[in-house]
């Protein structure tokens, strides 16, 4: 694995709010995917990913950060405890996958330009300021560079079609897909689809 450029790890880290970067440090929590990819990419970012050791941990880290914002509201769905502060972006705490760390969060990430974290690397005894650390796929610079998107085929329980309709969202943004990793994003979504279903469907 590879690491931000010590300019980008800055960039992304000015535009994390700071009550975001406090919570990351006392929570232990990983700022991950699409926030530092619409940062290093001049986008817009929809809201902050964040990953944690367990749905507990993550969920009283949620509501100390809602307690926190104020008029923040809490929510919770199957994927993610969410605390909405308008006109500030959703800050998401993604309990759907749990990770113990950095590695495996980047490893759960359907496209190489998603894969890349931010943690916090000091202690309790060590709160240098600078103590920030990053980690990314060796492909994802030169993928968000090339707007291009590539399938990792992560090993992960999610809904059959999420990676077709991540892949479309990124294409209406301008990326690309070329024939390999569409193969294995419409893979991905028939490995979903019952066989029994569609020997229903033929017989209409």
């Amino acid at each position: 694995m590879d690491k931000l450029t010590p300019t980008d790890l800055q960039f992304v880290l000015g535009r994390t709010p700071k009550d975001v970067r406090e919570l990351m440090k006392e929570r232990g929590l990983i700022l991950a995917g699409g926030f530092i990819r619409a940062t290093i990419a001049g986008e817009r970012a929809n809201d902050i990913d964040l990953f944690g050791a367990s749905k507990d941990h993550l969920e009283a880290a949620a509501r100390a950060f809602a307690d926190k914002r104020h008029g923040a509201r809490f929510h919770a769905t199957d994927n993610a405890f969410t605390v909405y502060a308008p006109p500030r972006r959703p800050v998401q705490f993604i309990h759907r996958w749990t990770f113990a760390n950095h590695e495996d969060v980047i490893a759960s990430f359907d496209f190489t330009i998603a894969q890349a974290a931010i943690w916090w690397g000091g202690t309790a005894e060590n709160k240098d300021a600078t103590i920030w650390r990053s980690c990314i796929s060796d492909a994802f610079y030169a993928d968000l560079a090339a707007r291009r998107l590539v399938y990792t085929a992560p090993k992960r329980n999610e809904d059959a079609g999420g990676s077709i309709l991540r892949a479309r969202k990124f294409l209406m943004a301008g990326y690309n897909i070329q024939a390999p990793s569409l193969a294995g994003v419409i893979a991905r979504l028939m490995s979903g689809v019952h066989k029994s279903g569609l020997a229903d469907s033929s017989e209409d």
